[in-house]
């Protein structure tokens, strides 16, 4: 069980020589993770942010140890868009990855489609998934995901939680929505920090120079607040950053060696 006065486990930043690598050490990671998971309690509860993460998530589609069975998938955060939408979180993971796996339809939980038109309604709506999912199971505050996978963008935002922003500052909510997101599509809905910051593992992907700079603000001077450097778990938690070497580059943070 948690507890309020241990501080957050340090970040563990791991970097790979290339992209494929990392795709498949990430996918190695993510079946340690579900091995345990449902040994500890008969499933695995994830959380999937979009951008550049499905597609490096492919490592897992020729994993046979992968019990897709026993995986309950949500969504970090996603557009108020059509759920066949180019610009749909869901969309992506279902074309790069959900379509080419066995994963049971039922378990994967995106965004209720009719309630596209009104944001306050759709945000309650996915929290009380999350309820339906957590609720009974924990005494805690806020829900205990096994896995929540994270990108990053080149202004440090993660999930639908931007710079300068007023819901960074949101610490009772678990899903909020917001109309003015500075990257289009402008109407997203998107985990809070409090329901990211209780994950038992936290994962950023993070590959490719462009995100270079943003890394090693992110790592390197956290205190500056990027909303990146603000995913801090509650202990026990742990986060852990996997970058390829172009990512990680400028970043003076040290590095761990990878190992299962």
């Amino acid at each position: 069980m948690a507890t309020a006065h241990h501080p957050p486990s340090a970040p563990i930043l791991v970097s790979f020589n290339d992209t494929e690598t990392l795709v498949e050490s990430l996918a190695a990671f993510i079946a340690k993770a579900q091995r345990e998971s449902i040994d500890k309690k008969g499933k695995f509860t994830v959380a999937l942010s979009g951008g550049s993460l499905p597609e490096l998530l492919r490592g897992l589609i020729k994993d046979s140890s992968i019990k897709w069975n026993k995986w309950h998938v949500y969504y970090v955060d996603e557009r108020v868009v059509p759920l066949d939408h180019a610009d749909s979180n869901h969309h992506a993971c279902v074309e790069t990855l959900f379509s080419k796996v066995p994963i049971p339809q039922e378990q994967i939980h995106p965004i209720d489609e009719t309630l596209l038109g009104d944001l306050e309604e759709l945000s309650d709506s996915y929290e009380k998934e999350l309820i339906k999912e957590f609720a009974q199971k924990d005494s805690a505050r806020f829900p205990i995901f096994d896995l929540i996978l994270l990108g990053m963008g080149p202004d440090g935002h993660t999930a639908s939680l931007f710079p300068g922003h007023e819901l960074l500052a949101e610490d009772d909510r678990w899903v909020a929505y917001l109309e003015d997101s500075p990257k289009p599509p402008p109407k997203r809905i998107t985990f809070t920090f409090p329901v990211i910051n209780h994950a038992s593992r936290i994962v950023f992907v993070a590959a490719g120079e462009e995100k270079a700079d943003t890394l090693k603000a992110v790592l390197d001077d956290p205190e500056a607040g990027l909303p990146a450097a603000r995913v801090k778990p509650v202990f026990p938690g742990q986060l852990y950053w996997f970058t390829d070497v172009a990512a990680a580059e400028k970043v003076v943070y040290p590095r761990t060696q990878f190992r299962l």
